[in-house]
């Protein structure tokens, strides 16, 4: 019988390793995503925990430092709220004490964060149309109601004073 053109193969170990190390090269992974992405690849479950322990030991794979680097990456690129960057790395299996770490590192105050992005986002039209577009904006972002609402007011004093 022929196999079919979207059948998965079965790694053998050294496959399995060469995948998840070819995977490593281009991006730093959590541990639970890359576990994911062997058994989707194919890879036994006994040689995914002996490739797993592999790159543990030779520091490849180290969510500590993933959340570390994820959270800072989040926060300062992707422009996200502590809700949410505790979100991102809860979906890619970091530990809740590791997660706990990397949102604790960032020292930052929201509110001045998000400031100057609400103001770019509002660009000076606070109609209830617009300022409610803008709240489920940078909710989404992770942010909180409270902190969205009170530079929305800041901005508004401000513009009112000119």
């Amino acid at each position: 019988m022929r196999k079919g053109r979207y059948e998965k193969k079965e790694l053998t170990y050294e496959e399995a390793k060469d995948k998840a190390l070819r995977l490593l090269e281009y991006r730093a992974h959590s541990e639970k995503e890359l576990a994911d992405k062997l058994k989707i690849a194919g890879a036994r479950e006994e040689d995914i925990e002996t490739v797993m322990s592999f790159c543990r030991e030779y520091g490849f794979v180290n969510d500590r430092q993933y959340a570390l680097t994820k959270a800072r990456d989040l926060k300062n690129l992707k422009k996200y709220g502590l809700r949410r960057i505790r979100q991102e790395l809860y979906s890619k299996g970091i530990d809740a004490e590791y997660i706990e770490e990397a949102v604790g590192e960032l020292d930052d105050d929201e509110a001045e964060t998000l400031l100057p992005l609400v103001e770019k986002k509002l660009r000076g039209d606070f109609d209830r149309k617009n300022a409610d577009k803008c709240i489920r904006y940078f909710l989404y972002r992770g942010y909180s109601f409270g902190d969205i609402k009170d530079c929305i007011d800041i901005l508004k004093s401000e513009y009112a004073d000119e």
